[in-house]
């Protein structure tokens, strides 16, 4: 289980890069929202609070938990947008 959290955490630290990397992108083509910022407000939260609860609880399945939930919504999010056949 400890291979599974720091892989998940490293994704979601890859993640947070490419959201930094690319923050004006979407707001260079006329997009009211920046969903970026949300994005990157999101994983580091969710960083720093896998960590914390790492460290901090006895049961280390709820830091994954908490590590894991954006890489399921990203899946959730990719098999609605397949199914639907529209972006979301």
């Amino acid at each position: 289980m400890s291979f599974l959290f720091w892989l998940c955490w490293i994704i979601n630290l890859l993640l947070l890069v490419i959201a930094i990397l690319g923050k004006g992108f979407r707001s260079d083509f006329g997009a009211g929202v920046d969903l970026n910022v949300l994005l990157t407000i999101v994983l580091i939260a969710v960083l720093a609070g896998s960590l914390i609860l790492r460290y901090s609880v006895k049961q280390k399945w709820i830091s994954l938990v908490v590590v894991a939930l954006p890489i399921c919504l990203m899946v959730i999010w990719y098999v609605i947008e397949k199914i639907s056949g529209k972006s979301i």
